[in-house]
């Protein structure tokens, strides 16, 4: 595909809250957006809400440009959100999301029919084996969030990309999949067929491009997850050196570093994803932003930061966690949130859950290089706690690399720069 100075790109996230869409030029430079909210939880779970969210911003970015312009369209989504669809994409099943498990019923049948140990058993294929089981639908495909989405605009629903694959049973190392499909419980014709992130599969369908102007050449490319996308907006496609990391500072922590090879060691939650021709290896922890909020609002960080001296240790050793457990970087499903003994100055204690949290970010990249990942030699940050520059300096200070947040954040704008890079523009 080649394109003119006037061409844009698009991409669109299907986020826990809401779809947000972004447009790029052939630099990667923003030049318009849309978003639009889901009423409530459980109208985020509908895949028609989604259908009409993707279409809301559609609408609201053709009053801001013309939408001929735009030459490739990427769709990024919740890892592990899953649903059954018919040819045309009529859904079969309501979805089932990411942080639902699998019934026992499903995992038993997997277990037996493939083979597996029960932690073997992918999360996502459990999902896809309770929706069918619900009903058992003889003809159907197992169809993520983004697929779905992206098929709305092509027509086909028969494909997925690599990084939403992986919880589905999905090896980017063999271009395959890790257990004999034949004995599965459905027709094995159901599961997509595995392409790259940026892969073209198809242009706009006309009734689409009629209906919202965009071109009958306007190509749509596969996605990625929401994290993967998450990390490509902070990073950028010129920057996917090795150790480049990207560490995502919301509810909870997220590390993710470029690594020179595939690193997946299931009991301290490190796994990778395949990105182009480069692995991206990392981990989630529980403590975060999320663990904050329980001692103290928004506002009152933002105010205490402002009497913390980011140089100056504050000598005290907590674990805050969002919940009971920990996987990453440490095991321990009986883990409970360490903020004790409070000082009694406010600011002493979040001094404290500051550094502490950091010291976890530097635990986790630790850990990373033991099993081969390079210790970052910078890191970029996103995330409410990237807004925080007190934060940043006592990180930067624990981390002993700089830390900067990110110029960009949104998946969006990573799914955005997915359609640059199948349309061999970067």
């Amino acid at each position: 595909m080649t394109s003119g100075d006037d061409a844009l790109f698009l991409g669109l996230d299907a986020g826990t809250s809401g779809i947000r869409a972004v447009c790029v030029d052939r630099y990667g430079a923003n030049v318009a957006g849309a978003r639009t909210a889901y009423q409530d939880d459980a109208a985020a779970r509908l895949p028609d809400v989604w259908k009409a969210g993707v279409f809301e911003v559609i609408a609201a970015l053709s009053r801001q440009i013309a939408l001929a312009r735009v030459q490739g369209i990427a769709v990024d989504g919740q890892s592990g959100t899953a649903l059954l669809c018919d040819d045309h994409g009529t859904p079969l099943s309501p979805a089932m999301f990411y942080d639902e498990p699998p019934s026992d019923h499903a995992i038993e049948l997997l277990t037996a029919s493939l083979h597996l140990g029960h932690q073997q058993v992918p999360a996502t294929l459990g999902r896809i084996t309770d929706l069918w089981s619900a009903n058992k639908p003889g003809r159907f495909h197992a169809v993520h969030q983004a697929d779905w989405i992206a098929g709305l605009f092509c027509g086909r629903f028969d494909f997925s990309d690599e990084n939403n694959s992986l919880k589905l049973g999905y090896d980017p190392t063999t271009a395959g999949w890790k257990f004999d499909t034949t004995p599965l419980p459905f027709d094995t014709r159901a599961l997509p067929t595995v392409f790259p992130p940026a892969t073209g599969i198809g242009r706009v369908n006309k009734s689409i491009a009629e209906q919202y102007g965009f071109s009958p050449k306007c190509q749509v490319f596969t996605g990625t997850t929401d994290g993967m996308a998450g990390f490509i907006a902070a990073s950028g496609l010129d920057s996917l050196d090795q150790a480049t990391a990207v560490t995502s500072l919301g509810t909870t922590l997220v590390l993710k570093t470029i690594s020179p090879r595939r690193v997946d060691v299931a009991e301290f939650g490190i796994y990778s994803h395949k990105l182009f021709d480069k692995w991206v290896a990392g981990g989630a922890s529980n403590a975060g932003g999320g663990a904050l909020l329980r001692h103290f609002s928004p506002d009152e960080m933002t105010s205490l930061s402002r009497q913390i001296d980011p140089d100056v240790a504050s000598g005290l050793d907590f674990y805050p966690l969002v919940s009971k457990g920990e996987r990453f970087p440490v095991l321990d499903n009986d883990l409970l949130d360490r903020t004790t003994p409070r000082p009694e100055s406010d600011v002493e204690f979040l001094a404290g859950l500051f550094e502490s949290i950091a010291r976890i970010e530097k635990t986790g990249f630790d850990l990373l290089r033991e099993y081969g990942v390079p210790f970052p030699t910078s890191v970029k940050t996103v995330g409410g706690g990237s807004q925080n520059e007190t934060w940043l300096k006592i990180r930067q200070r624990i981390l002993g690399v700089p830390v900067v947040a990110a110029d960009e954040a949104e998946a969006a704008h990573g799914a955005a720069l997915l359609t640059l890079r199948g349309g061999g523009i970067r």
